[in-house]
Formats: C-alpha cells, sequence, structure tokens
C-alpha cells in the first residue's frame, strides 16, 4: 500500500491539472495576498474518525485531519500515519477554504479518507504527524470498533459515495470501481463452502443386545436443497428401529476448526445386535442439490444449483459378549421393570381368573420368552397370550410387552402367588439385576362335588361337569350309553393327543410336517417380504410347540438347547437357530429393496429342515 504522503501529492497534482483556470487564477492571488506566515503556535489541528465508536464490516469509515490557520501556508502540510486493521478504499481528498474577517485572512484545509474495516476487533489510526511549514505537528491517535454488521438504521452513504468529495479530488469511477471490487473479494470465499457426510455410532463397542444409535449427519457451509440417499447400510445382525426426524431439519451452527458450519441430523437408526463379534456399516452414498454462490467479471450476481455426490465415512463395531448370566436369564437387556395384576383375585370354581404380567422399560424386547410361572397345585394354567408395542423417547427405544394367562382353578381354596422375578442384564451398570413382580392372591369358593342318587358324591372337572347330566349319573341304566356316547369320543381325542404328544407315531409327525409346509406355501405367496418372515417364524414356533414341546413364546436363540434337550439332531438345531437369525433380518431390515433372493432361500432352508426335524 502506498504512503498516504505520496498517494496525497499525487492526488493534489491531479487535482490542479484539472481545475478551471480562473479558479486557479483566484487561489493563487489570495494565497500570495495573504500576510507573512505566522508560528506553529497559530495552527489548530482536529482529528476524527466517523463512525467514531463502531463501524460495521459492510461500512466505509472516514477519517478526517482538518487544520486551522490564522495565517496563509507557504505549502501544503503532509499528513502521515500508520493504520491497523483498516485499508486505504479511497482518499486523501482535500478541501481548501479562504476567509477575511475584518482585513485579516484564516485558512481552514481538510483531507478525508476512506478506510475499509478488514475483520472484528480494534482498529487504529497512530502515529500521526504534520509537516507545517518545516515544523513538525504530532496527530492524535484514534480508534474504533469493527462488528460483523453494522448497527441498525445507520448507513453511512457519504462514505461510500465519492461524488461528495469537493472538486472530483479523485477519478470517481475510479474509486466506485476499486470499492466493488474490494467488496466483491469480500463476500467470495477464497474456497468452495464445506459440503460432506458425517456418520458415527454409540456406543462402538455394545454388549449383545444394547442398543446403539446411529446418526448420519450433514456438515454444510451453503444451502442444501435436496438429499437423495443412494444406498443405505444394511445393518445385517443387527435389530433396527427408525429415529423419527421433524420434517423440518434445522441446523446447529457450529464452529469446526475456526469455522462456521451448520450441522444437519439426516438419519438416526437404533441397532440391537443379535450377536457378539465385529460388525462393519458401509458409508453412505448420496446426491446433494446445493446452492452454491457464483461469480462473475461484475461480482456475485445469482447463486446457481449444483448437483454434488457426498460418501459418508464406513463404521466398525465390536460387539461384546455379556457376561456369564445367573440362573433363570432368558436375554433380557435393557433397564426394566414388571408388574403383576390378577383380574379377578376372587372367583367361584369352573370361573377363569387373567395374570397379567407386564414388562416395560428401555430396550428392545422382541423374541423374549414369558416369564415361568411356579407350579399351583389345583389351578390349571394355559399358554399366555402376548402384546407387545414400542416407542421411541428421547432417542432410545422403549418397550412394552404383556403376557396373559388364563387360570382356571379346579377346586375351591386359596392360592398365594409368590413375587414373579425376571433376571436382566443392564449395560449402563454392567451387571445383571432382577426385575420382580409383587405377589398375589387367589380366593376360590364353591364346589365341584355332585350328589348321586346312592348319595356318594364324584369329583370332576368343572367343564366336564356342565356336559352331565343331573340325575341318574351313577347308574348305567337307560341313559348309562348315553354317557359312553358321550365320553368315548373325548377319550380318543385325549388317547391320539396323548400319542402324538410322546412321539410315538410317524404318521403323526408327518402330520405335523405337513402343516408347516401348508403353511410355508402360504408364505412364499406373500408379496412383502416383512409378512412373509412373520409368517414363517410363526409357523415354526406352531411346529415346534406341537412337535417338540417348546412354548411359542420362547427366544429364538434358545431354541437350539431347547432342541437339543428334547433330544432333536443338533445340525437340525443349530441350522434352525441361524435361520432364525437371518428371519430376523428379513423382518427389521431398513430397506427392501434387495430381499426377494434371501425370502427365496429362507423358504428353502424352511423346507430342507422341515424334513430333519419332523
Amino acid at each position: 500500500m502506498q504512503c498516504p504522503t505520496a498517494i496525497a501529492r499525487r492526488l493534489s497534482t491531479r487535482r490542479m491539472d484539472s481545475m478551471p483556470w480562473f479558479l486557479v487564477s483566484i487561489v493563487t492571488a489570495l494565497v500570495f495576498a495573504a500576510p507573512p506566515a505566522a508560528g506553529a503556535q497559530d495552527y489548530q489541528v482536529d482529528v476524527q474518525i466517523e463512525p467514531h465508536d463502531v463501524v460495521g464490516l459492510d461500512e466505509l469509515a472516514i477519517l478526517t485531519i482538518k487544520i486551522d490557520s490564522a495565517a496563509s501556508l507557504r505549502r501544503n502540510p503532509e499528513p502521515q500515519f500508520q493504520i491497523d486493521n483498516f485499508n486505504v478504499a479511497a482518499g486523501p481528498s482535500t478541501s481548501n477554504s479562504l476567509r477575511f474577517v475584518n482585513g485579516v485572512a484564516s485558512r481552514s484545509l481538510t483531507f478525508t479518507w476512506h478506510l475499509q474495516p478488514l475483520k472484528v476487533g480494534r482498529a487504529r489510526v497512530h502515529t500521526g504527524f504534520l509537516l507545517v511549514d518545516g515544523e513538525k505537528v504530532e496527530l492524535p491517535d484514534r480508534q474504533v470498533e469493527v462488528v460483523e454488521t453494522a448497527p441498525a438504521g445507520r448507513r453511512q452513504q457519504q462514505a461510500r459515495d465519492p461524488f461528495r468529495d469537493p472538486f472530483f479530488s479523485q477519478d470517481p469511477f475510479e474509486s466506485l470501481f476499486d470499492r466493488r471490487r474490494r467488496q466483491r473479494q469480500r463476500r467470495q470465499p477464497t474456497e468452495p463452502p464445506k459440503i460432506y457426510l458425517s456418520a458415527e455410532a454409540r456406543p462402538s463397542n455394545p454388549y449383545v443386545g444394547e442398543q446403539v444409535l446411529y446418526t448420519l449427519h450433514l456438515f454444510t457451509q451453503a444451502d442444501i436443497r435436496s438429499v437423495n440417499p443412494d444406498e443405505l447400510p444394511e445393518f445385517k445382525g443387527f435389530w433396527t428401529r427408525i429415529i423419527p426426524q421433524p420434517e423440518q431439519l434445522q441446523p446447529d451452527m457450529m464452529v469446526l476448526d475456526g469455522e462456521n458450519i451448520g450441522k444437519v441430523v439426516l438419519l438416526q437408526r437404533a441397532l440391537f445386535a443379535r450377536r457378539e463379534g465385529k460388525f462393519e456399516i458401509a458409508p453412505v452414498s448420496a446426491r446433494l442439490s446445493a446452492l452454491v454462490p457464483d461469480s462473475g467479471p461484475f461480482g456475485s450476481l445469482l447463486p446457481r444449483t449444483r448437483e454434488l455426490i457426498r460418501s459418508s465415512n464406513a463404521l466398525e463395531l465390536n460387539v461384546r459378549p455379556l457376561p456369564p448370566a445367573p440362573p433363570g436369564f432368558q436375554d433380557a437387556v435393557g433397564q426394566l421393570r414388571i408388574e403383576a395384576e390378577l383380574v379377578p383375585n376372587e372367583l367361584e370354581v369352573g370361573e377363569a381368573a387373567t395374570l397379567s404380567l407386564t414388562l416395560t422399560g428401555k430396550g428392545h424386547f422382541q423374541g423374549l420368552a414369558a416369564p415361568q410361572l411356579p407350579d399351583l397345585d389345583g389351578i390349571r394354567i394355559f399358554p399366555p397370550q402376548q402384546q407387545s408395542n414400542e416407542s421411541v423417547r428421547r432417542k432410545n427405544v422403549s418397550g412394552k410387552r404383556t403376557w396373559s394367562f388364563v387360570l382356571v382353578p379346579e377346586s375351591p381354596g386359596q392360592w398365594d402367588l409368590p413375587p414373579i422375578e425376571l433376571v436382566y442384564f443392564d449395560p449402563a451398570q454392567e451387571q445383571y439385576l432382577t426385575a420382580k413382580a409383587e405377589g398375589l392372591s387367589l380366593t376360590v369358593r364353591g364346589s365341584t362335588s355332585m350328589v348321586q342318587n346312592s348319595g356318594q358324591s364324584i369329583n370332576l372337572h368343572p367343564i366336564r361337569t356342565a356336559a352331565l347330566p343331573a340325575v341318574g349319573v351313577g347308574k348305567l341304566g337307560s341313559s348309562g350309553w348315553q354317557l359312553w356316547a358321550f365320553g368315548l369320543p373325548w377319550g380318543l381325542a385325549l388317547a391320539t393327543l396323548l400319542i402324538r404328544r410322546r412321539g410315538g407315531s410317524s404318521s403323526g409327525h408327518r402330520a405335523e410336517r405337513k402343516q408347516l409346509l401348508q403353511r410355508l406355501k402360504l408364505a412364499a405367496e406373500e408379496e412383502q417380504p416383512r409378512r412373509a418372515a412373520a409368517e414363517i417364524e410363526d409357523a415354526w414356533r406352531e411346529f415346534l410347540d406341537v412337535r417338540w414341546h417348546l412354548p411359542q413364546g420362547s427366544a429364538s436363540t434358545q431354541w437350539g438347547h431347547l432342541l437339543a434337550a428334547e433330544g432333536a439332531p443338533r445340525r437340525a438345531a443349530d441350522e434352525l437357530v441361524a435361520l432364525a437369525d437371518d428371519l430376523h433380518y428379513l423382518r427389521y431390515a431398513p430397506q427392501l429393496s434387495s430381499t426377494a433372493d434371501l425370502q427365496r432361500e429362507l423358504l428353502e432352508k424352511s423346507r430342507k429342515l422341515a424334513r430333519d426335524l419332523a
């Protein structure tokens, strides 16, 4: 940058050359007609910066140095100074005025510069002085505070308009184009705006069954019109739940590596590992439509939409196995609690009560086996019905699962149901805990005794007594054949059921296999992969219940050792566990564009295993 004195000398010469000849003559006559010069003590010097306190980066500050003299000057003074955090945008311009009051001449000389702030912070004009007729006159320092934006309502039009400078002290078009060029350079970044994708998963070394939060972020310094992912990760080996995002994505502004940048959450998934080991999550590739400023010969005009392709980073998760489990653990992982309810808790013989066990808390409860109830003499307990739902709260998956048991008392009395306990693993505390429901009591009134004509009584199941005649039950007279006619079909059905349960009839096993294959055929006709997977899994649960006595609520991860305990081939049992794992992937995969082949493969595996396990 040129010295302010040199700039002043060059522009002063240009000004005199362009001044009309008659004006030059008048000024020259006035100067030489003035009295001799006075001493330096007759000068008054004033230095000002406008605005004097705060100036915005989008403004120009005005530096004015004014000299008032009681006498004429033999030579124009030469101001010199230093500037910090300023750049000279225009100037100096000079104005000169002479006055005569009662025959005494006085002169006022003003130098003006337009200064452009460079960055936020303090800006100074300092170490200045004037040479007035060979004498050095020091100038006071001035400073202002530079802020990002000028205060509202203030416009420095005069600082931006070179045509207001007296006598056109410099080329106005040069100042105008120089100012636009400097503003364009200030507005335009030296590098293209940063736009990239970043994926993270927390925690990165979870336990089996612990929730992992997968997040895909977009970092951007430009306006993004649309984001279209080409392909999402499969998350194979995990149960997956979608974390809903707001319809209007709001970026969080942050400072990263000293630069302002916006951070937007594009998608989130809750992942629950089904087994231990190392898993890789593939990168996400997406096409973005970004509004990027465009530059032309006259500066930034209108932003231009550009199509960009960005890819995120890949991730690796190291899933840890659970510690050795205590007795009664059924793969429940999370922070859980259990409640019990018995309705009604007082009833008559022949009526039924419903025992509901409700499990709630943070975690994923799909495939969780029903809690084990204690044996209650005199009460028949039927297999439970199950209901479950899940919700997302503060990016955590919370579940609710209810098992409803039907209890039918066979005799009057009082029963105390002990507290129901459920062992679970808490990843936050890294230890096994026990959730406990309070104990309940059941009161049964009435009797199942029926008095015969002979005066003796017999005890029968309450359901059976409803089908027997009220009188003549103890004799096999004219009505005895009716009792045999009624009881024989029930007896035959019971005998058939016992034979099938004991596995003593190969024809019964063939029937069970045929039923399984029929349900698999229906699943093959299902067009939606999620429903097909659910049909296949339900078919297997029914088959395992009838053929191998496995409760339908048992976790699929437990099928292997449960089947082995029942005498099933070990290899087929292990293959069934692997099949169940693939079925869960098919049911909960985040995107289903490539699962048709997997659906056919799982059906074929199911048909083969049906032969091995029938």
